[in-house]
């Protein structure tokens, strides 16, 4: 898997979380998006490689039956 996550600061409100990447690294198959709003239950302390990439991961196993 390759991918980059990030955190976007929404001001006072919960951070805005998310993962974009593909999978397998080396023969991309698939592709994957994931953008979870108000901090996934953390407010300012979720991160997106906490929250967003474990259901990446989970997106991608399923896709490709690992």
């Amino acid at each position: 898997m390759a991918g980059k996550t990030g955190t976007a600061e929404n001001d006072s409100r919960p951070y805005t979380l998310w993962f974009t990447g593909f999978a397998p690294a080396d023969d991309p198959q698939v592709a994957v998006a994931v953008v979870v709003e108000n901090g996934g239950g953390q407010g300012q302390s979720g991160s997106g490689n906490e929250i967003a990439a474990p259901i990446a991961k989970k997106v991608m196993e399923a896709v490709l039956g690992k």
